[in-house]
């Protein structure tokens, strides 16, 4: 089941909300709580928002983390949703530079 997530009609994305995604993410990944599926949930919705350079940010990130743990010998929680939002991340950031060319 696909879940839905409720935002406000009105987001005005500004650079500062762009780092607070970016914050989110950061406190977010790697908890064992209900905060890693609020925060994936809510920056998938957002990215087709978000500017490049903080889509770079937010996928690069996820790679780190998720292959910190991976050294550590620890496995992330919720490592398939993480890297499915660092996919989808990087298809965006991917069509968005193809068109700058």
């Amino acid at each position: 089941m696909e879940k839905k997530v409720e935002v406000h009609s009105m987001i005005t994305v500004t650079r500062d909300f762009e780092l607070m995604m970016v914050c989110a993410l950061r406190y977010s990944i790697g908890r064992e709580s209900y905060m890693p599926s609020i925060a994936i949930d809510y920056i998938r919705y957002l990215i087709p928002m978000l500017s490049v350079n903080t889509l770079f940010i937010l996928q690069r990130d996820i790679t780190e983390e998720v292959e910190r743990y991976g050294r550590s010998g620890w496995e992330i929680f919720m490592k398939d949703e993480w890297l499915k939002l660092a996919d989808d991340i990087r298809k965006e950031y991917t069509r968005r530079k193809a068109g700058e060319a």
